[in-house]
């Protein structure tokens, strides 16, 4: 996290960790295979390939994860999945499948390069990014400015919890000192507009202003081929960055022990 930001939580972190240590003790006991294939037909939907892969690999071994490889800006770039394999031999069988028909398709199966092992950190990454982004902690919040900048961050963090406890359930509060601001979440929707209502109101002999921030819900992409006009990340996908990246790089450090 920046080091001139202090977060204070009631969020103690991801259920990812067990998934995390799932797959460090899959790596850890089995023996790996990690297999490119191509020749699918690349305008099926992403889940009937993955299913497809999955049960034609499957007497290869365990089918720990099967990732479908797309380049949206180049489609003739890279049109391959790959299969994660685990088990005694899963390498040498799935090699022996190279050729063989996939629901009307002959698969061309290859050992994937080791430098390419990366991609399950990748995955690793876009499963937490995905479990922050939907997380329902942070649905409903507000934006406080306007208080003393000068107070230390755990009381800026006391006083605010104790203003605004009156509007709900608080489930996080993100204090930046650099942005000289405060995030504060709510459970529920009904927490965040009377929330909003005490802009203008006093604490601790500061004026304070409240505005809505950045949620999934109020800041929201536009469709697919439309102008982006106004978008930013939603902002605890921001505050949470680092953590995702401590995690991440913990993931890489404990997989390359094993």
């Amino acid at each position: 996290m920046d080091e001139n930001a202090s977060v204070r939580s009631t969020y103690q972190g991801f259920e990812s960790e067990a998934a995390m240590k799932e797959t460090l003790d899959k790596y850890g006991s089995k023996p790996r295979a990690i297999i490119s294939v191509e020749g699918y037909d690349t305008c099926l939907p992403e889940e009937d390939i993955k299913s497809e892969l999955t049960n034609h690999f499957n007497s290869c071994g365990e089918v720990f994860n099967v990732i479908v490889r797309k380049d949206p800006d180049s489609p003739n770039l890279d049109r391959r999945a790959l299969v994660i394999l685990l088990g005694d031999g899963a390498e040498e069988k799935a090699l022996e499948l190279n050729g063989t028909d996939i629901g009307g398709w002959n698969a061309l199966v290859k050992v994937e390069p080791e430098e390419e092992e990366d991609e399950e950190a990748e995955l690793y990454e876009s499963s937490l990014a995905d479990e922050l982004y939907n997380d329902r902690r942070f649905w409903f919040g507000v934006t406080v400015r306007g208080y003393n900048t000068l107070l230390p961050a755990d009381e800026v963090e006391s006083a605010l919890i104790k203003h605004f406890s009156s509007c709900g359930e608080i489930t996080h509060v993100f204090v930046s000192t650099l942005d000289k601001k405060t995030n504060i979440y709510f459970c529920q929707q009904e927490g965040e507009a009377r929330a909003l209502d005490l802009d203008g109101s006093v604490v601790r002999g500061f004026k304070i202003a409240v505005t809505g921030v950045a949620t999934i819900f109020s800041n929201r992409l536009p469709p697919s081929g439309e102008t982006c006009i106004g978008y930013c990340d939603p902002a605890h996908m921001i505050e949470f960055a680092g953590v995702i990246k401590d995690k991440v790089a913990a993931f890489k450090k404990q997989r390359m022990s094993v």
